[in-house]
């Protein structure tokens, strides 16, 4: 009597499923990885972005805004009594920074260190030496 041989057999199949649950286990970290290192770089657009915007506010308001970066949130504040905060996941301020933006939109002081991720950057708030 002959069988017919058609489909897989249980062992074909958890075979199968073994060497894809390697294979998941193996890549996984790396795809979590570089998911982690594009939401830091994110945030560090985020973050550029900001300054400039509050740079430019300065600048067009003709008033002080006060920028003040501790842990991980971003607070300002300007002459007319405008403030703002964003808190960021994968920034760190330390030690506390205080900015001051002045009506011609330059910051005193000109550049900002943050900890992004497990590296020290630094930016700069200078208009001709922004990245």
């Amino acid at each position: 009597m002959k069988y017919a041989t058609r489909g897989f057999t249980l062992i074909e199949i958890l075979l199968v499923v073994a060497l894809m649950s390697i294979v998941m286990a193996l890549v996984a970290p790396l795809g979590i990885n570089q998911v982690e290192k594009a939401r830091a770089q994110t945030e560090w657009l985020t973050l550029d972005r900001e300054l400039g915007r509050l740079s430019l506010n300065a600048f067009l308001a003709s008033e002080f805004i006060t920028v003040n970066a501790a842990g991980k949130q971003l607070a300002w504040e300007s002459d007319s009594g405008k403030q703002g905060v964003i808190e960021f996941e994968q920034l760190f301020f330390s030690p506390e920074q205080l900015l001051t933006i002045n009506p011609n939109g330059i910051a005193d002081p000109f550049e900002i260190t943050v900890m992004q991720r497990e590296r020290q950057r630094t930016l700069s708030l200078m208009p001709e030496i922004r990245e």
